[in-house]
């Protein structure tokens, strides 16, 4: 914006700086205009301004003023010599210089022009030049018929200009001076400006549009509150930096005195503002580590009412939702309660929160937390209501009154679609025993099904598909027949199950996919647990059931040889139902129901056999001691009253 010549008046035999506006600048400049502004920024007085001393024009063209010669460097050159500055020398430097623009402003001066070039290091002290130079070529150029910006003239630096400068916004004030502050501090303390482009079009546009990296992504040791402020001087909206320079300055004095919670030197074993971090991080893990003791209590308890009260299992699964949803809310929180306790106790300043954040607080986020909890509570108490009352998504058959509590229901042969012949009745025998367990309804036992075929005429070892199931409900009063099938998939199975009414009304229907024949046992399992909550039975009886392959086997192949004991003793071939389950407790010698049947047919039948241990009243040919029989039920979960 101007030429510089070192100089002597000679009057007062001291130096003088004079600076020249150019003569293409001159000619597009208000002479009258100008010399007002001049005047204004020559009233400043201040220990950190450099003051005009005089101004005036030479032969009706070349403007010029003339201001006190500084012994020293320029800012410039020092961080040319140096690059990063230390942060306590940084702090000092940029309070002064604040600290100037603070006093200008109050007079209605704006500098509009803040650079390392235009702040003058001397002695210990910043004195910044220049002051309303920049105001003065712009306002008395406006309006001009050669004006600035036609001349290719950019009054500012770009690298330093505010986004509102760079486009030109007429209504520039003292806040574009805040943005140069910050674009200052940044190249101060990282030796680069915020924006890096191969032109100074590049540079301008990146200040209008792109937002600067954080200043301690090129410099860890810069403290976050620095980080924090500097970061807020170069906010893109006017309205979001610091307001005024003297709040800025305040700031600064705050961080340049450690027993306020200051910034040390680099180089030096980090305090107050370097332990802020510390503290936040510190914090995050502690609250981190209370939510969790939290959580796990509060699963506890929602575990613990489900058992008791009976709810469904997604009220637990939504508790976990719940809190897994709620633990990054927390930690977010944390951190912005821990860093406003920060500022309140160290003087450091916490940006104000804006947008989502404002929402970031204890009070809130417990509130939040509670209405959530209220909000699963309603909806698991609504559905409580609903399996009761039988309306709504949680009605079950025996609240909407179409099943009766302990209901009779006659179990059909499933319909069997693979190539193991017994894997029909396998399954068939899988289901009355799981629903055994069942304190809601029963399952007809086979010799009453048996009577019924006889008073139907037909051979009471005839096989009960689903029609002839019908047939039976439909004559002796049952409400419901329960059938089903399986059908291969892949290397495992589709088991389906349906709970029909005596007219032909499919009341539930439910199919399951088991991977292979291990996994068959565990799906008839799940499909059973499902009918019976569809029914209505109470969720607390359901979850008391013990596992099918602890009532009865584990290994298919056991199972297989009992299903067929059980075929062989509705057949009345007694010897060789008992040979078919003494191989089945060979396969699996903790197998306690095929034991019991063993027992149960030879009681029946008063046979007499020995054991492979020597002689017994009544037992069983080749089977376990009595000794291990009854161990091998208590293993199951069943009592041995006695044994034959």
């Amino acid at each position: 914006m101007s030429r510089v010549f070192l100089a002597e008046e000679i009057e007062l035999g001291r130096k003088v700086v004079i600076k020249v506006l150019p003569p293409d600048m001159s000619a597009g400049v208000n002479k009258e205009r100008f010399q007002r502004e001049i005047k204004l920024a020559a009233s400043l007085q201040h220990p950190h301004v450099v003051p005009l001393l005089t101004a005036g024009q030479v032969d009706g063209d070349l403007l010029y003023y003339v201001m006190p010669y500084i012994e020293g460097e320029s800012l410039r050159a020092k961080l040319a010599r140096e690059g990063e500055l230390p942060v306590s020398e940084t702090v000092r430097i940029l309070r002064e210089v604040v600290d100037a623009l603070s006093y200008a402003h109050q007079h209605e001066v704006v500098h509009r022009d803040i650079k390392p070039d235009n702040v003058m290091i001397t002695g210990n002290h910043a004195v910044v030049t220049d002051f309303g130079v920049a105001k003065a070529v712009s306002a008395s150029s406006a309006g001009t018929h050669s004006s600035l910006t036609s001349l290719g003239v950019a009054l500012g630096t770009p690298s330093y200009m505010s986004p509102e400068q760079a486009a030109a916004d007429p209504h520039v004030d003292h806040r574009a001076d805040i943005y140069a502050v910050g674009a200052l501090a940044y190249e101060m303390l990282t030796g680069r400006p915020p924006f890096l482009k191969q032109t100074p079009q590049q540079v301008l546009a990146a200040h209008v549009t792109e937002a600067p990296e954080p200043v301690t992504s090129h410099r860890n040791s810069v403290p976050p509150a620095l980080n924090e402020l500097v970061m807020r001087c170069l906010a893109k909206r006017a309205a979001d930096r610091w307001q005024t320079a003297d709040e800025l300055r305040v700031q600064f004095e705050t961080m340049s005195t450690p027993q306020s919670g200051g910034v040390t030197p680099t180089g030096t074993e980090p305090t107050e503002a370097v332990a802020s971090s510390s503290m936040l991080r510190n914090h995050s893990v502690r609250v981190a580590a209370l939510f969790g003791l939290a959580a796990a209590v509060t699963l506890v308890i929602v575990y613990a009412l489900m058992i008791a009260l009976g709810l469904p299992d997604w009220v637990f699964v939504g508790a976990i939702a719940l809190l897994a949803v709620g633990l990054p809310i927390i930690l977010v929180t944390g951190k912005h309660e821990r860093a406003r306790e920060v500022a309140a106790t160290t003087g450091l300043h916490h940006a104000t929160p804006t947008g989502m954040q404002k929402h970031f607080t204890w009070r809130k986020s417990i509130l939040g937390g509670a209405v959530a909890f209220t909000g699963l509570t309603v909806v698991a108490g609504g559905y409580m209501t609903s399996r009761a009352i039988g309306i709504g998504p949680g009605a079950t058959l025996m609240s909407a009154g179409v099943l009766d509590q302990e209901e009779e229901l006659i179990l059909a042969e499933f319909e069997n679609r693979t190539p193991d012949s017994t894997l029909g009745t396998t399954v068939t025998e899988l289901m009355r025993v799981s629903l055994s367990q069942s304190a809601a309804i029963r399952v007809l036992d086979p010799a009453r099904v048996s009577e019924s075929l006889e008073r139907m005429q037909r051979d009471p070892a005839s096989r009960v598909d689903e029609g002839t199931a019908l047939e039976i409900a439909e004559r002796d009063g049952f409400k419901a027949v329960l059938s089903g099938g399986v059908a291969p998939l892949g290397n495992g199975y589709i088991i389906s199950v349906r709970l029909v009414a005596a007219n032909g009304e499919i009341l539930v229907a439910k199919q399951m996919s088991a991977s292979s024949p291990d996994d068959l046992i565990d799906t008839v399992d799940e499909l059973t647990d499902g009918l019976r909550k569809r029914i209505g039975e109470s969720l607390r009886s359901i979850r008391r059931t013990i596992p099918l392959d602890l009532v009865t086997t584990g290994s298919m192949q056991a199972l297989r040889l009992f299903t067929q004991a059980s075929m062989a003793e509705v057949a009345g071939d007694d010897d060789r139902a008992v040979d078919l389950l003494e191989e089945a407790v060979t396969v699996d010698s903790n197998f306690a129901m095929a034991y019991r049947k063993i027992g149960t047919i030879l009681s029946n039948t008063g046979q007499r056999a020995t054991t492979s241990t020597g002689s017994c009243d009544e037992g069983v040919r080749s089977a376990p001691p009595p000794h291990r029989l009854g161990a091998g039920l208590r293993h199951r979960g069943v009592s041995l009253v006695g044994h034959r």
